[in-house]
C-alpha cells in the first residue's frame, strides 16, 4: 500500500510539473483599424529556426492559441490574403494575447516598354502585352525563346521536326515573316524574312515582352502582327560575378553555360555563352 501511495504521488507530481512547464501563447491578429482578421495563417517558430513548430488559423475573433514550453523563445509569421507578411518575436508565455497589426499589401504594377517604346503601366499601354520576368524564365528553364513563347496567349509556335528544327511564330493568323524581334534594343531579324526562334537563347535574359497586334507605326512594316523584345541581365557587382553549370539527361542530352558579369563606374558588362546538344528520340534528330 505504501508503494502504491508513493507511485500515485509521483504521477501527480509529474502531472503538476508538466502542466507548469507548458504555457499558452495567444496571438491576436488585427488590421490597421483594430478589427480582428479571421482565418489568417499563424506559424510558430522556435527562435533561430525556419521550420514551423505549429500552424494555426485565427478564429473569428482573430485569435490563434499555441501550447509551448515556457523555457523556449519563439517568433511567429502571419500570412493573410490582401495583407503584407508580418513577423514578430514573442515571449514564451503571457497572460494577455500578443497583438499583431497587419499592413495592407502594396499593389503590384507591371511596367512595359515595347508597346509604346517608353515605360508605361501595362493597363495603360492600349495594346495586348504579355511579359515574362527573370524569375518566371528561371522556373520555366526554356532552352530557346520558342519554348517560352508557346506558353504566352496568342502565340503559335510551329517547329519543323524535332528539337533543333526551324521554329516559327504565328500571331493572329499572320505570316511568320510579320514579327519584329529585338534584343537589347537592336533588331535581329531581316525585314520581310523568316526568323528562327529555336536559336534565340534565353540564358541571362532579364525580361521578355510579347506585343500582339500591328505595331508597324512604331517598328516598321515588318511588325504587322507582333513584336518580341528581350533584355539581357546587367552586371551589378564591382567584383566580377561568375556563374557556370552543366546539365544532362537521356538521349545524350547535355547543356553547359557560363556567364561573367559586373559593373565599374558608369559601365556594366555581361558575357555569357551556352550550348545545348541532344541526339533526340527519333531518326536523324540530332
Amino acid at each position: 500500500m505504501r508503494f502504491l501511495r508513493i507511485l500515485a504521488g509521483l504521477v501527480i507530481l509529474e502531472t503538476i510539473l508538466a502542466a507548469a512547464s507548458e504555457a499558452e501563447i495567444k496571438i491576436k491578429v488585427v488590421d490597421s483599424q483594430s478589427a480582428a482578421v479571421a482565418r489568417a495563417r499563424v506559424e510558430l517558430y522556435v527562435k533561430d529556426t525556419t521550420t514551423p513548430l505549429a500552424v494555426e488559423s485565427t478564429s473569428p475573433e482573430g485569435l490563434a492559441t499555441f501550447h509551448s514550453t515556457a523555457s523556449a523563445a519563439y517568433w511567429v509569421r502571419v500570412l493573410a490574403p490582401g495583407f503584407a507578411e508580418q513577423t514578430s518575436d514573442i515571449p514564451s508565455s503571457t497572460d494577455e494575447p500578443v497583438l499583431l497589426e497587419l499592413r495592407i499589401a502594396p499593389g503590384s504594377q507591371t511596367v512595359v516598354v515595347t508597346a509604346t517604346r517608353s515605360p508605361v503601366p501595362s493597363d495603360s499601354a492600349n495594346a495586348s502585352v504579355a511579359s515574362l520576368s527573370a524569375a518566371q524564365i528561371t522556373v520555366m528553364q526554356p532552352v530557346t525563346a520558342s519554348e517560352a513563347l508557346r506558353f504566352l496567349p496568342g502565340a503559335i509556335i510551329d517547329t519543323q521536326g524535332r528539337r533543333g528544327g526551324l521554329a516559327s511564330l504565328f500571331v493572329r493568323g499572320g505570316d511568320s515573316r510579320y514579327n519584329k524581334v529585338i534584343v537589347d534594343g537592336v533588331p535581329i531579324d531581316e525585314p520581310g524574312g523568316t526568323f528562327d526562334f529555336g536559336v534565340l537563347p534565353l540564358a541571362e535574359t532579364e525580361r521578355l515582352e510579347f506585343v500582339r497586334g500591328a505595331q508597324s507605326t512604331l517598328y516598321g512594316s515588318d511588325a504587322m502582327t507582333s513584336v518580341v523584345q528581350t533584355w539581357t541581365r546587367e552586371g551589378s557587382t564591382p567584383t566580377p560575378e561568375l556563374v557556370f553549370g552543366a546539365e544532362g539527361g537521356t538521349f545524350n542530352t547535355a547543356q553547359g553555360y557560363i556567364a561573367v558579369s559586373g559593373a565599374r563606374g558608369r559601365y556594366d558588362y555581361n558575357l555569357f555563352g551556352t550550348q545545348f546538344n541532344t541526339t533526340g528520340q527519333g531518326i536523324q534528330s540530332g
